[in-house]
């Protein structure tokens, strides 16, 4: 049997993917949402998002270069999340955290800006508690309350 195809079928599949990035998978196109709304809720979340990688990391008591060998992640990927809100991580980065944290992969993305929040009161619950955490070496008391219902909140499969 052989199998051919025509030049005008060629491009009209290829007219089809002009706006879609090739990839495979849950995660092989970035769920964008529309909106200046959503673009500042980004922002935000990924403030919450950037706190919860540095106190999940701290937690364990890993370096940079530690969580970056266990997720198999680059170093300046883990530094631009943890000190530059503005940086949009790659969905591959968001997969291998979730792994390693032990947290839900959805969760963790629309932690990090990069899909529409399902459920907006552990979105508030994140942004409530990243403003409440601060830079020290060793978690507080109260920051450690604060991240374990963070952690049981990503840890919930999304519905």
């Amino acid at each position: 049997m052989t199998y051919s195809t025509t030049a005008d079928w060629a491009l009209a599949r290829a007219a089809l993917d002009e706006t879609s990035t090739p990839g495979a998978g849950p995660l092989s196109a970035r769920p964008h949402v529309p909106g200046e709304a959503f673009w500042l809720r980004g922002e935000e979340t990924r403030l919450a998002f950037a706190r919860f990688v540095n106190m999940a990391r701290r937690q364990r008591g890993w370096s940079i270069e530690k969580l970056a060998d266990d997720a198999d992640i680059e170093v300046g990927e883990l530094m631009s999340i943890e000190q530059d809100a503005h940086h949009e991580p790659e969905l591959r980065t968001i997969w291998r955290l979730s792994e390693v944290f032990d947290v839900s992969q959805a969760r963790l993305m629309e932690l990090a800006g990069l899909a529409s929040p399902k459920d907006t009161q552990a979105i508030e619950e994140a942004v409530r508690y990243a403003a409440r955490s601060t830079a020290i070496t060793a978690l507080t008391i109260e920051e450690q309350a604060a991240f374990d219902g963070l952690v049981s909140v990503l840890r919930d499969k999304a519905k």
